[in-house]
């Protein structure tokens, strides 16, 4: 009996020092977050708007515009900056093209808006998408300066990142004109598709106005580009604006290994 309390105490006495026996592994400490670096360049929309009112506060003037720039950060290199000098050059002009104060000159003469109520007015909204190594931005404007009624126009811009500098729509293709060709082609198409109502209202010279596709608005989408001819531009104003999308699997061959590599990430299809 006693041999066994003996044993007990022993017992006893261990406890304490195992339960205050330091960890060998230490305390648990998460490990610091890996942020990703900022990107080097980033692409924002800028606002410029004013409004002008006569003596009497009549509402005269107003003008509200939207300017896509490209941002570059402390990362960006300078082929990098370069690029980003090139794409805000041309949207600076796009800005000094616009009617800005000019409106209110304008206006100021236009007795009748003290009458109609109905001010001038010009406004520029924008839209970009990167799709591959390009950049689509396209810009739509609107304009009431006294007359029948508003007008709208819209037109766009397609900046190729790894040249550097803005490019006709066409130049997404290795061969430029076969892709030229190829969306004439399907834009007639879909053309040729509509009611013989519509078809009849277009202006005799369609055809050729859309031969030259790329001169006018052109936007790339994920999926397809977009050919939007403004109202005035194969058909009269009531008829207002035409777009055509021409997906991507329909202009596969015309784009060549390479333009469906630039534009897809993935050579064409032999």
């Amino acid at each position: 009996m006693t041999r066994m309390l003996s044993i007990m105490l022993a017992m006893a006495l261990c406890l304490p020092m195992v339960g205050c026996e330091p960890s060998l592994t230490g305390p648990v400490v998460d490990s610091p977050v890996q942020q990703d670096p900022p990107p080097p360049y980033t692409f924002v929309v800028e606002n410029t708007a004013d409004k002008y009112s006569d003596t009497d506060g009549t509402m005269l003037a107003v003008y509200n515009y939207d300017i896509l720039r490209m941002q570059t950060s402390e990362s960006a290199g300078e082929d990098v900056i370069a690029k980003a000098a090139a794409f805000n050059e041309t949207m600076d002009g796009v800005l000094e093209g616009q009617l800005g104060s000019e409106l209110r000159e304008w206006a100021v003469y236009d007795e009748r808006i003290k009458e109609s109520k109905e001010y001038y007015t010009d406004e520029l909204t924008v839209q970009y998408t990167e799709v591959g190594s390009f950049v689509s931005v396209v810009y739509d404007s609107c304009a009431f300066t006294g007359g029948a009624h508003a007008n709208s126009h819209s037109f766009s811009y397609l900046f190729d990142m790894e040249k550097g500098t803005f490019v006709d729509p066409s130049e997404i293709a290795d061969d430029p004109e076969l892709l030229r060709a190829t969306v004439t082609d399907l834009v007639l198409d879909q053309i040729n598709g509509m009611e013989q109502e519509m078809r009849d209202g277009l202006f005799e010279s369609y055809p050729d106005i859309v031969s030259q596709w790329n001169d006018h608005c052109v936007a790339l989408r994920e999926n397809g580009l977009t050919v939007t001819f403004s109202a005035y531009e194969i058909g009269p104003y009531a008829m207002g604006a035409l777009s055509f999308d021409i997906p991507y699997t329909s202009i596969t061959d015309a784009l060549g290994a390479g333009g469906a590599d630039r534009l897809l990430g993935a050579p064409a299809e032999q």
